[in-house]
């Protein structure tokens, strides 16, 4: 059988055969989309943390949790689309969506300006989706930090505060299937040692001009 070098051993050579078809066991991807999703909320400004308000106020939010996965207990509807010109049977998903955010009011009137008062607001939403998403797949989302924001629409009559939430997903349908490759079975490398300090015994430095001196008790 032919054989060949590893390379990059540090160890003496040794020999391997050609790649030769293997059979593993990997997360397949059936379907990828980043979808961005717009929310606009409403929350009621706390009447026993808020009220009365200052005279001159503003509002600001903060997100603080958000997840998003497919809603438990739903059922994938078939849905037959055209694309390109071929005729496909894609699945509709429902995404649920949930989160909260905190929303400061801070007082305006006074200066330095100070924080009136927090409170914190929860958010539930539920979106379609067309995947590729047979049975046996698994669909995966997860919320891109970077692309996900918040920001104050208004306030309505000093009562309701609106909020629009853009939602960044990563949405995957992966499932796990046995594939048969071309590999060549890995070695492990050659083992590197941690560098020791030696062990050496000192002793004191001496004076045997002086001591034991001349001529040594054991002289002849």
């Amino acid at each position: 059988m032919e054989r060949k070098l590893v390379q990059g051993q540090q160890t003496s050579p040794e020999y391997l055969p050609l790649p030769s078809l293997e059979c593993i066991q990997v997360p397949k991807i059936f379907d990828w989309i980043v979808k961005v999703t717009q929310i606009v909320d409403e929350s009621t400004i706390d009447p026993a943390a808020c009220l009365p308000l200052p005279s001159s106020f503003s509002v600001s939010v903060e997100l603080t949790s958000v997840q998003a996965v497919e809603k438990p207990g739903s059922v994938r509807e078939n849905v037959v689309v055209t694309i390109g010109g071929t005729t496909l049977t894609l699945q509709r998903v429902v995404i649920r969506k949930t989160g909260t955010y905190l929303v400061t009011i801070t007082d305006t009137s006074v200066v330095p300006n100070v924080v009136h008062c927090t409170y914190t607001k929860s958010f539930v939403r539920f979106e379609k989706v067309l995947l590729c998403a047979p049975p046996g797949t698994d669909v995966d989302v997860t919320v891109i930090p970077s692309g996900t924001t918040i920001e104050v629409l208004d306030v309505v009559d000093n009562t309701l505060v609106n909020v629009d939430i853009n939602i960044c997903q990563s949405i995957q349908v992966t499932a796990i299937v046995k594939l048969m490759v071309e590999a060549e079975l890995c070695q492990p490398r050659a083992d590197i040692p941690i560098p020791e300090n030696p062990c050496v015994v000192t002793f004191p430095h001496q004076c045997p001009a002086i001591f034991p001196g001349h001529p040594y008790p054991f002289a002849t």
